[in-house]
């Protein structure tokens, strides 16, 4: 009896772990050479060259490029902290993981990057801002915005940036 309430209860786990995992694919924004991944099910409302957003019942993803920026490594955390105050993120200097923020990402795929996480209007938020050291006139601005169940599919897209 104690074995089928062992194995009960960790089918339920199994399937409960995985029940807010969605399917992610591979998206190209060639109009700033860079790969990154999305759920599949995202509904595409802009893209462009001066915006890609796309969204689904759970998560909302939103990229602005900017030029001209020329920002050091040193230099994003000033940016991404003007930024979060811009958008009105509210956040912690120490994220729920204990991270102190913004959170410095020195090889992102080859990207420099710079990362708070906060909320906004009650949801969970997170903000990246990516910089390829071998073309540092443009900045990407990353929002991404999710329920809070959807935390590990956020990250797993937020690792996914990469330049072509």
């Amino acid at each position: 009896m104690r074995s089928k309430s062992l194995f009960t209860l960790l089918l339920c786990a199994a399937i409960f772990s995985t029940a807010h995992s969605q399917s992610l694919k591979l998206w190209t924004w060639n109009s700033y050479n860079m790969r990154f991944k999305i759920p599949d099910n995202m509904s595409i409302v802009y893209n462009d060259n001066t915006r890609f957003e796309a969204t689904n019942q759970v998560i909302t993803i939103d990229i602005y490029p900017r030029k001209g920026e020329d920002l050091t490594y040193s230099g994003m955390k000033n940016a991404i902290v003007a930024w979060a105050q811009q958008e009105q993120l509210r956040y912690n200097y120490y994220n729920k993981y204990n991270n102190e923020q913004p959170i410095y990402l020195k090889d992102l795929n080859r990207y420099w990057g710079c990362a708070i996480d906060g909320t906004k209007g009650g949801n969970p938020a997170t903000m990246l801002l990516l910089v390829n050291p071998d073309n540092p006139d443009i900045s990407l601005y990353v929002w991404i915005a999710y329920n809070d169940d959807y935390y590990q599919d956020v990250m797993q897209i937020l690792e996914s940036f990469e330049p072509m």
